[in-house]
């Protein structure tokens, strides 16, 4: 992929991977322990709706039932659907066809027809809300898999922790200038081929548990000359990875915490296995065999 995408690729493999099969679990479900705690675990979600990645393996829907606690990124309830709603708009008197130009915005539009947002709905989204709603594989009618979790926490009633409030998770893109929204959105429509492509080869290293190939590919696109590049993995994952880890540790001194987070937040330097290491904790990959807790 050309050099002027990887930016857009960047922000997307943080977007499906910062929310599964058989194979899944040794891969992205984490032991974490600690002496005189009972222990808990870390599981790395993709952010979509696809039957493929909500078949969870017995080991990790085991290790979900007999949680006391369910923490994740944000709370996807009733409240938070609404406050994205609104978050993804233009202040009002602001247009997007006016902020894109005619011609841009009339191949954005087009696009976006396809996926059931007319004209008049596209003009009021901001420039990143509209890259967002472009890049993102399609819905199959269903959860996405953070949003099942979710629905059987609730279910189950169990603790639900958020480790990010909506306001904090979303300045990611307001802070972002809007040139650089714009940057965003025009790779969306000159890539689309290819975003597909990415998709879907996350999706598979996913279902295969592979942290380390979409950490890889995260890795791969980053330059020193593409700031952009840069500054969007320090703010989506970085920077977050920190913020979690402080909310995190209060809920694993109770013991039996399941955590579920993008999978982007796990590996690396800064991500959440790493900085549980540093925090005391013994941090292992979960086997499939059944263990006590």
């Amino acid at each position: 992929m050309r050099n002027v995408a990887r930016h857009l690729v960047l922000l997307l493999i943080a977007l499906l991977c910062a929310n599964a099969a058989a194979q899944v679990g040794p891969g992205l479900l984490w032991r974490i322990h600690k002496p005189q705690q009972p222990p808990s675990f870390l599981f790395g979600t993709i952010h979509i709706d696809d039957k493929r990645v909500k078949d969870l393996d017995v080991q990790v829907t085991r290790r979900f039932n007999e949680a006391k606690i369910l923490c994740l990124e944000i709370l996807p309830n009733r409240e938070t659907q609404v406050g994205i709603g609104r978050a993804m708009l233009l202040p009002e008197g602001q247009f997007l066809d006016e902020i894109l130009g005619e011609s841009l915005f009339n191949r954005l539009s087009l696009l976006l027809n396809k996926r059931g947002m007319t004209p008049l709905e596209a003009v009021h989204l901001k420039p990143w809300a509209a890259m967002v709603v472009l890049s993102r594989p399609q819905s199959q009618g269903g959860y996405a898999l953070d949003e099942q979790l979710y629905h059987w926490g609730v279910h189950q009633y169990k603790k639900l922790c958020a480790l990010e409030t909506l306001q904090e998770q979303l300045s990611v893109f307001d802070e972002l200038s809007q040139a650089d929204q714009i940057t965003l959105l025009k790779d969306s429509l000159n890539f689309m081929p290819e975003v597909q492509v990415l998709n879907e080869k996350l999706v598979q290293a996913y279902l295969e548990g592979d942290l380390d190939e979409i950490y890889r590919r995260s890795m791969e696109l980053q330059t020193k000359d593409d700031e952009l590049a840069s500054r969007l993995m320090n703010s989506l994952i970085d920077q977050r990875n920190t913020r979690m880890l402080e909310r995190i540790l209060p809920e694993l001194a109770q013991g039996r915490v399941f955590i579920a987070v993008g999978a982007l937040h796990l590996p690396g330097e800064h991500g959440l296995l790493n900085l549980l290491r540093g925090a005391g904790y013994a941090v292992a990959p979960s086997d499939l065999k059944v263990s006590p807790w």
